[in-house]
């Protein structure tokens, strides 16, 4: 039976990374033909500084000129609307009848793979596959791979970590440094040719600016808790080694569209590519976290992938949170005005362990949901179960 890889993404632009994972999925999966598949319209995530299709499938087949098996394919970017895998894995079960198809995702698609459209549908139909792109997510991906086993077959590889991301490589050419060993000279070469990712500059505005961003959004308590919150983010950040700036930033703007009303937090919520959770949906007090994600990308234009993350999970968690992530759900958990029972507890386990803090804080919300006799936001049931499960590894 032939083998075949479904190499999908944005390849906002294409890098080393791409390539070097291609080759390893060739390898130890002993595929005969791998499709590498760039999308239109991506409907999982923003891509704010998304170069145009056709340049992107140009970089693509510059990047994998050359490499045996591999074809560059079109398919999606020829597609109307927005590109939903489960179409694409539709007309390739229809064009290769006795193949198998093993689709290949980020980790971070993978995490997230319950929100895809007809997901089921496409674990009927091929083989999920991922790989951790740093050193700490791959019992998240086990954990999350047991979950998914249920409905089909996945596989999760522990391959060596190449670090790099295109949000690196747009940066790198935003200011005018060398991309040499990140991606292809040929590919550099297209980019600074057709003026790639070059327009997309923006004056960064410092943290003051921010805080008169939200000042006139935000009722005063809400303001001054935003306010705290930013201090223990710096706080944590500066104790636990991540960006100080970016931890400021993100816990800033947090609660931008809390004070907002709720039919406009649904309609920012609808324009986002997420597919939602419809447990979600149910509880409108967290959706001002989804929204505010996308209002700092739309109105900001903040396309720090991080900073996003942060504010779009601060209410509900998630599997895989980055260390920014888990931050900023933390210090909204812990600022210094917080007055609940256990306030004073969380602190000192927060202040000991980043670790212990997200498992405590974990129970604490999901207590706090039973007790309300609310249903559990399918993100926060899998970054419960991925810190109770360490725990338990830890015990046993």
């Amino acid at each position: 039976m032939e083998k075949i890889g479904i190499f999908g993404g944005t390849f906002n632009p294409v890098h080393n990374g791409h390539v070097r994972l291609a080759k390893h999925y060739m390898e130890q999966l002993g595929l005969s033909r791998m499709l590498v598949i760039p999308t239109k319209t991506p409907p999982h995530k923003a891509a704010p500084d998304l170069a145009d299709s056709d340049d992107r499938l140009a970089m693509c087949r510059i990047a994998f000129e050359g490499m045996e098996g591999v074809t560059v394919s079109d398919m999606e970017i020829r597609r109307e609307g927005k590109s939903f895998t489960v179409d694409t894995v539709h007309e390739l079960k229809k064009e290769f009848l006795d193949a198998q198809l093993f689709l290949l995702v980020g980790s971070d698609m993978f995490l997230t793979f319950r929100k895809w459209k007809d997901w089921q549908e496409i674990l009927k139909n091929a083989i999920l596959c991922t790989a951790a792109r740093t050193d700490g997510e791959l019992q998240a991906l086990y954990a999350c791979s047991r979950e998914l086993s249920e409905f089909g077959k996945t596989m999760v590889f522990d391959f060596p970590v190449f670090r790099v991301s295109s949000t690196q490589i747009r940066e790198k050419v935003k200011k005018g440094e060398s991309c040499r060993g990140f991606i292809d000279p040929k590919v550099e070469e297209y980019i600074l040719h057709h003026g790639l990712y070059k327009g997309q500059d923006k004056m960064e505005k410092n943290e003051k600016d921010y805080v008169e961003i939200i000042r006139p959004l935000l009722k005063p308590k809400r303001f001054e808790h935003s306010l705290n919150v930013a201090e223990q983010a710096v706080f944590l950040a500066k104790r636990y080694g991540e960006d100080e700036h970016k931890a400021y930033v993100a816990a800033i703007l947090h609660d931008i569209c809390k004070n907002m009303p709720q039919n406009e937090q649904l309609q920012w919520m609808e324009k986002s590519a997420i597919i939602l959770d419809d447990n979600l949906l149910t509880q409108p007090p967290v959706w001002h976290g989804f929204a505010g994600a996308e209002y700092i990308q739309q109105v900001l234009e903040i396309e720090d992938e991080e900073i996003i993350n942060a504010v779009r999970y601060h209410t509900i968690g998630r599997a895989g949170m980055s260390k920014l992530e888990q931050i900023v759900y933390l210090a909204d958990l812990t600022s210094k005005e917080r007055d609940y029972p256990d306030a004073e507890r969380m602190r000192q386990v927060v202040l000991h362990s980043l670790h212990e803090g997200m498992r405590e804080a974990l129970i604490f919300a999901v207590r706090n949901q039973a007790e309300k006799r609310l249903p559990l936001c399918i993100d926060t049931c899998q970054a419960y179960n991925e810190y109770l499960r360490e725990e338990t590894d830890r015990r046993a």
